[in-house]
């Protein structure tokens, strides 16, 4: 992606995790568990899905949607723009966003609870990113 800031409710964020976590040794390691398909979804007004695809831990697909319908994933998770930004803002925590429903997440919850580290791990990066808001 080189130096180009990613932008907030596009698909540069989400490629600038990828690179992120694909070229981080930690995260090699906490997600070696982690196979499944992820879909973001930035409700209205952004209106936008991404997906993501977690093969032991590598990120091997990253592509926005047009539909849920589009590419079949193992989770779903949906939240407004609003909520979306407080959490790369580290205004508010994912975990307390979940817990309050202030974000969605449809798919196994055992599967979530098992692997949290390895999902912490995730949204720590997600949340360390440059991100331009516009």
């Amino acid at each position: 992606m080189g130096t180009e800031r990613p932008v907030f409710g596009t698909l540069s964020l989400y490629e600038a995790m990828a690179d992120a976590l694909n070229t981080d040794p930690v995260w090699v390691e906490k997600g070696a568990n982690i196979t499944a398909s992820m879909v973001y979804s930035f409700l209205p007004p952004i209106g936008r899905l991404f997906f993501l695809n977690y093969d032991h831990g590598k990120i091997t697909e990253v592509a926005e949607l047009a539909s849920e319908e589009e590419r079949p994933s193992d989770y779903l998770i949906s939240g407004s723009p609003e909520v979306w930004k407080a959490i790369f803002q580290k205004e508010l925590k994912p975990t307390t966003a979940m817990a309050t429903g202030k974000l969605k997440v449809r798919g196994k919850q055992s599967y979530l609870l098992r692997n949290m580290a390895a999902f912490s791990y995730i949204l720590e990066v997600m949340t360390n990113q440059d991100v331009v808001y516009e």
